[in-house]
């Protein structure tokens, strides 16, 4: 993977996420294009309603400017730093030799206006989104996944020592976990091991085995486990093998239930976007 796409929101978030790109480029080098979502002011028209004067609407728009700008420069901070203490080479283009990045902004409908880019690149990477603390960045991790057709990691809002050293493969047989697999190979046969676990949740369990077989047979370092399923759910059961095996990656097929049920329900794709230590892949 050669090419990490990073939104920006100017937010704590940002570093983290720029901050796991840049170990995950580390190695073998690549390219981080990192782009400031703003929103357009003049999106906030269709709100201001009825009643409003030629100069409250100027108001409003001065001052949703303003917080559009405050926004990109506290990302383009963020990026500068992470930049600095990487050793990136900034403004190089895609293909330089060593890790690269470019900083830009796109304007436009949050979530919605990074879509573009997200497609052209290899992956995604953006911070976790905290139930009711970040809404924009929940949105934006939602889109990403279900619309990107892209594999997204999701990181902790803090530094990580490594990534992708060691891989979790979350394996229910789903073909949303099939794919996952499939984009996610170049990460699987660079990692110095790979453990696909099965967790019996009542509703499947799969044997982990076979796809051992098969990722061992295309040169991946991989063997086979099952879970039994912790009492807080199948991504806690995740998270706690992760810890036994020493992984920094976990590989999940998004959505593998409906999303009406998880929305319901909850389910492992929102346990990932919202909590969890250790980095996630979702891919679909």
């Amino acid at each position: 993977m050669k090419r990490i796409f990073v939104p920006l929101l100017g937010e704590l978030g940002d570093r983290a996420a720029l901050d796991a790109a840049g170990k995950l480029l580390a190695a073998s080098g690549g390219f981080v294009d990192a782009r400031v979502l703003r929103r357009d002011p003049r999106d906030v028209l269709p709100i201001v309603g009825e009643g409003f004067g030629a100069a409250m609407i100027d108001e409003v728009m001065a001052a949703a400017e303003k917080g559009s700008q405050e926004q990109a420069a506290k990302a383009r901070k963020n990026f500068d730093e992470w930049a600095t203490a990487a050793g990136a080479n900034v403004g190089a283009a895609p293909g330089a030799e060593g890790l690269s990045a470019t900083f830009g902004e796109l304007v436009g409908p949050v979530p919605g206006v990074e879509v573009a880019a997200e497609r052209v690149s290899d992956v995604v990477i953006c911070a976790r989104a905290p139930r009711d603390v970040s809404p924009d960045r929940a949105a934006l991790l939602e889109v990403a996944v279900m619309e990107a057709g892209r594999p997204v990691i999701v990181v902790p809002d803090a530094e990580l020592e490594s990534i992708a050293t060691t891989i979790l493969v979350a394996w229910n047989g789903s073909a949303e976990a099939a794919r996952a697999v499939s984009m996610a190979m170049p990460l699987l046969l660079q990692a110095g091991k790979v453990v696909v676990v099965t967790v019996d949740d009542g509703d499947v369990s799969a044997d982990p085995e076979p796809l051992a077989d098969t990722l061992r047979a295309n040169g991946v370092k991989a063997e086979a486990v099952k879970a039994t399923m912790d009492k807080a759910g199948v991504a806690a059961t995740l998270e706690v093998e992760a810890g036994k095996q020493k992984a920094d990656l976990i590989l999940i097929g998004a959505y593998s239930h409906s999303r009406v049920r998880e929305f319901v329900m909850g389910g492992v794709t929102d346990d990932a976007l919202t909590e969890g230590s250790v980095p996630m892949m979702l891919a679909r």
